[in-house]
């Protein structure tokens, strides 16, 4: 397919991500603002700009732990920041905003029934403001709005062609989700170390985070053990938000955007994403589960290689030079 089509699709894949991942961390801090301590308030938000890598627009994240009105006047801010800052690029409504844009580039490859989705979608948000949301319950917006999001996922799960461009859009979300979920299990870990005491509901969050409470509770007890936690979200390979599933997605659609091969080249996307699974098979199990610091070194290296995994895929699918091309 055309390169700027494939951009198109991966980019809206990765932006769609973004929002819905953001949608459920200020859904799980706007229900910790109902009836949490403003110590356990203070904590979430630290974790939650750790994991966007980011500080508040305009300052950084001050700590008003000491007066309750001031964490929620704070909260108001903050909210406002990552859901409608037209500023902020990975507010809620840039990310939107942008995943549109990218569809009607496209739409000669997506449906009516995507672009009608995703253009409810943007019109439900275009004109929210947080005041209204915030008095009509902030929890409620964002699931709603997450919900929208999953709508648009249900339907080009059941109505594209699996062709090049339904590879490309599931590729986008799956780069994207290898990154936010080494970014917020690292954030995690810097907030609520798993040697020191803890709640077992920062853990039962972290995992409703990552849509994973219910599998988890399949296959442990109901108590969260910390380290128990941290693996089922970086090594199953059946937890659909879990590293190592998205690597296996990731390398599938890959597979089939390039082509029958009889090995992959050990240079470009596919041996990079080969690499960063084989570092996750061998090397996480034979790490100290207790040691933070090198769990989130690992975690840190699975976010640059993810990263380098986007530019190997740009270069390779998008932005690659043309053979025989006139010289200017």
């Amino acid at each position: 397919m055309l390169a700027r089509n494939a951009q198109g699709l991966y980019w809206l894949g990765r932006y769609l991500e973004r929002a819905e991942h953001l949608c459920r961390l200020l859904a799980d801090q706007a229900r910790a603002l109902e009836d949490r301590p403003v110590e356990e308030i203070d904590r979430n938000w630290r974790r939650l700009y750790g994991a966007l890598g980011r500080g508040p627009l305009g300052g950084a994240l001050e700590s008003n732990r000491g007066e309750e009105g001031f964490m929620l006047a704070d909260a108001y801010t903050l909210a406002d920041d990552l859901t409608f800052e037209q500023n902020n690029p990975d507010s809620i409504r840039e990310c939107i905003a942008a995943a549109r844009e990218n569809a009607r580039q496209v739409r000669n490859v997506v449906g009516k029934e995507m672009w009608s989705c995703l253009n409810a979608a943007w019109l439900d948000l275009c004109d929210a403001r947080i005041q209204t949301v915030w008095r009509a319950g902030a929890g409620d917006f964002y699931r709603a709005t997450e919900d929208s999001i999953r709508t648009f996922s249900g339907v080009a799960e059941d109505t594209m062609y699996r062709d090049h461009g339904w590879h490309f859009l599931r590729l986008g979300r799956f780069v994207e989700r290898v990154q936010l979920v080494a970014a917020l299990v690292r954030a995690h870990l810097a907030v609520f170390p798993t040697a020191g005491p803890h709640v077992e509901s920062d853990w039962g969050s972290l995992l409703a985070l990552c849509e994973a409470r219910a599998a988890y509770r399949r296959l442990h007890s109901l108590t969260f053990a910390p380290c128990d936690v941290v693996d089922f979200l970086v090594f199953d390979p059946r937890l659909s938000h879990s590293i190592r599933y998205a690597l296996a997605r990731i390398a599938g659609a890959l597979e089939a955007v390039a082509g029958a091969r009889e090995r992959p080249p050990a240079a470009g996307p596919q041996g990079r994403v080969g690499r960063m699974a084989a570092r996750i098979d061998y090397d996480w199990p034979e790490r100290a589960p207790g040691d933070d610091a090198a769990t989130a070194s690992v975690l840190g290296e699975i976010g640059d290689s993810c990263r380098r995994l986007h530019a190997d895929i740009a270069m390779t699918f998008f932005d690659y030079e043309i053979e025989d091309a006139p010289e200017p």
